[in-house]
């Protein structure tokens, strides 16, 4: 018995050069490309015109990003305070009434150059009862007590406001840089 269909054996020519022995005779090798090493190029689906739109935006868009940064960090610096001068800062006050009926307001934070200051104490129409330098403060009005003696209103610092025909409970107290607010109490307490 014959292990090959029959008339599927040839004995001449001998295999060789392109064929391999199937069971029904001498095949030729499939075209298979050999594995390589390397991966094939990626084909390209995008062509020249694509391509230099592509180029295009990007350059554009390294080029916009920084511009567009560098621009609101300039507005962004310019918006900060140049120097300490300019800048008023808000001084944090603190009111109560002692038992002689008179008022100690105490600075709890910020600073300011004492010989600056303006007390300005308005009535509750908004007429002002009393406009006065800091230090300038008299017997009769009250006095301001520079606690550290450093020549600053700043915390630690009392201005004692007196009970008078003109100052009276409900009050509003303000101190007073050229023409800013740099602190407020909305009422003297009663």
């Amino acid at each position: 018995m014959s292990v090959y269909p029959p008339g599927s054996r040839q004995t001449y020519p001998p295999p060789g050069g392109g064929q391999y022995y199937a069971p029904y005779g001498y095949q030729p090798y499939p075209n298979y490309p050999y594995p390589s090493s390397y991966a094939p190029p990626p084909k390209s689906g995008l062509s020249g015109d694509k391509m230099v739109l592509i180029v295009v935006i990007v350059v554009v868009l390294v080029v916009l990003i920084p511009v567009v940064l560098a621009g609101i960090l300039v507005v962004y610096l310019q918006t900060l305070p140049q120097g300490a001068d300019n800048v008023e800062t808000t001084l944090g006050l603190r009111s109560e009434r002692i038992q002689t009926g008179d008022w100690v307001i105490a600075v709890v934070v910020g600073s300011h150059d004492a010989a600056d200051v303006t007390v300005m104490v308005l009535d509750t129409a908004g007429a002002v009862v009393l406009s006065t330098r800091l230090t300038a403060l008299n017997a009769t009005d009250g006095a301001y007590h520079d606690n550290n003696m450093n020549g600053d209103l700043d915390a630690g610092d009392t201005i004692l406001l007196k009970d008078t025909d003109k100052v009276d409970a409900g009050m509003k107290f303000q101190l007073l840089k050229g023409e800013s607010i740099i602190g407020t109490i909305r009422q003297l307490p009663a």
